[in-house]
């Protein structure tokens, strides 16, 4: 009984450290996409990226993209790597309403963020705000 009692406290004594380390994490969203030429929807986090067939030369199909989402300033960002020029078609960034944690890269830690929905047509990869 007594064995019982202690892994009982050891499992309480824990289980609150361990739920104040998650959200002490950055919050920033993060994927490694690959496109080919038939293009396709890809979500990262609250933000959906839509590809058109063909929407880049066919000699660098398929692509892979790492992309982040994150905030400076309070002001939400998505960042594309590597930057890619001159897309034949635009993609789609569709922002949906939002409203909780993300990362503030100017200030070091979370904040809390209040963004509405958006959309964004582009025609090349970089850094991108809403």
């Amino acid at each position: 009984m007594k064995k019982l009692l202690a892994l009982f406290l050891v499992i309480a004594l824990l289980l609150p450290t361990t739920v104040l380390a998650a959200s002490d994490s950055p919050a920033i969203y993060k994927s490694t996409i690959t496109v080919t030429a038939e293009g396709g929807r890809y979500q990262i986090g609250f933000i959906n990226v839509e590809f058109k067939k063909d929407f880049l030369k066919s000699d660098v199909l398929p692509a892979t993209f790492e992309v982040k989402v994150y905030a400076e300033n309070g002001r939400g960002y998505i960042e594309f790597s590597p930057s890619t020029p001159n897309f034949f078609k635009k993609v789609h960034i569709r922002v949906d309403a939002y409203k909780g944690l993300l990362y503030d890269v100017a200030k070091g830690e979370n904040i809390q963020v209040d963004y509405k929905k958006k959309q964004v047509l582009v025609d090349h990869f970089s850094r991108y705000c809403w």
